[in-house]
């Protein structure tokens, strides 16, 4: 039987179409945060290459973290990130929340990923300390692909009032509300999964550990204080969640194996 030529190219177009969404899988990300305690374990012993091994280790595609440092006194003039870096054959990215000891401590990104842009964002604090009024976020923009950018973010809310991680939210979602890419945040917030702070920030992401495994501290976990937060319309699927037991850091990792629609 001969088709119409009409029906013919209706054919012809779904065929191309269905080809062109069979070339654009899932993509898989294996998604890492981290609060490594200035590169030292709990006894204040230096670390920082056990934790890069071990990153490398897990063979991540994006790792979160927090409590860095750059070429302060206190953990031997190292540039932590740089560092990190050399020994995971990773892309890198660090921001300072303030200077300290002769360098600056902040917040950093490992990507095996090319990292397009990287901005700091300031996250007040309501009761200011001896290192200012404000700390920062990181936002990375990822080219994960030829196609497709992501935006990574990383965070380490206040550990000391309740108001000012309110108020922390609150500006998280002003400075998200500023880009159009799929959000991956991450970070220790400082919040249990029943504190209003999680409530909040789940409204608007997806929590890829609803088990709420715990992270804090090291040697025995008794609270789940680190996250991976997923924009939900973006989201496909979490194949596999895990809190690795090591302890070069007063924190365990938290790891997730996601899938990008």
């Amino acid at each position: 039987m001969k088709l119409s030529h009409k029906i013919y190219l209706k054919y012809l177009s779904v065929l191309i179409l269905g080809l062109a969404y069979a070339e654009i899988p899932a993509q898989k990300l294996r998604i890492m945060t981290y609060n490594i305690h200035h590169g030292a374990d709990r006894n204040g012993v230096n670390t920082v290459d056990s934790i890069g091994y071990f990153i490398k280790s897990q063979s991540p595609d994006i790792v979160g973290l927090q409590e860095v440092d750059s070429v302060c006194t206190r953990s031997g003039r190292v540039d932590q990130m740089k560092r990190l870096a050399e020994i995971t054959g990773m892309h890198y990215a660090f921001i300072q929340h303030f200077p300290y000891q002769g360098g600056s401590y902040g917040l950093g990104v490992l990507s095996k990923y090319p990292i397009v842009n990287t901005e700091r964002k300031k996250l007040k604090l309501l009761k200011p300390g001896q290192n200012g009024d404000s700390v920062s976020m990181l936002f990375a923009t990822i080219a994960v692909s030829r196609k497709k950018k992501i935006l990574f973010v990383t965070a380490h809310y206040s550990a000391y009032d309740q108001a000012t991680r309110d108020s922390q939210v609150t500006e998280t979602f002003r400075y998200l509300d500023e880009y159009h890419l799929p959000v991956i945040l991450t970070g220790d917030l400082n919040a249990t999964p029943d504190n209003p702070v999680i409530s909040r920030l789940t409204e608007r992401l997806r929590n890829v550990d609803p088990s709420s495994k715990f992270t804090f501290p090291d040697d025995v976990p008794s609270k789940a204080i680190d996250y991976i937060l997923v924009s939900p319309g973006h989201l496909k699927k979490v194949t596999n969640v895990t809190v690795p037991v090591v302890h070069h850091s007063d924190h365990r990792p938290l790891s997730a194996d996601i899938q990008l629609k």
